[in-house]
C-alpha cells in the first residue's frame, strides 16, 4: 500500500485529488491572519492588516519580489492593542491597519505600536 501524505477523499477511494488543499496554510497565515495583501498593482505597496483572534502573537515572513516581507505582532495586556514590527523590503511602502487606524510603512524596519 501507498503511503499518503495527505487525506483521502473517501473511504473507497484511497488515492487523494486534495493535495493542493494542503497548501493552503501557506496562503491563510500570511494574507489573512497576518493580513499581508498587495495595496498596489505588482504588489509595489503592501497592506498590513492583522486579524489574530484569540492568537496572542503573529511571528510570519511572506517573500516578495523585492524581498521577505516579516510581520512580529504582540497582543498588549489589554488584549485589544498590538505591538512589534513590521520589516518592508527596499523600495516597497504600504500602510498599516489596525482597530480602525492608519500609518504609513516605510521600506525596512517599522517599529509599531
Amino acid at each position: 500500500m501507498l503511503a499518503h501524505s495527505d487525506f483521502p477523499e473517501t473511504e473507497s477511494k484511497m488515492r487523494s485529488d486534495c493535495h493542493a488543499w494542503s497548501a493552503s496554510p501557506l496562503y491563510d497565515l500570511p494574507a489573512l491572519v497576518a493580513g499581508i495583501s498587495p495595496a498596489a498593482p505588482g504588489f509595489q505597496q503592501v497592506e498590513i492588516a492583522p486579524q489574530p483572534g484569540a492568537l496572542t502573537r503573529i511571528d510570519c515572513s511572506m517573500p516578495h519580489p523585492a524581498g521577505t516581507i516579516v510581520v512580529a505582532l504582540r497582543k498588549k495586556a489589554d488584549g485589544n492593542s498590538l505591538s512589534g514590527s513590521i520589516t518592508l523590503p527596499p523600495g516597497i511602502s504600504g500602510r498599516y491597519v489596525w482597530a480602525g487606524k492608519s500609518r504609513v510603512l516605510r521600506p525596512g524596519l517599522n517599529v509599531v505600536e
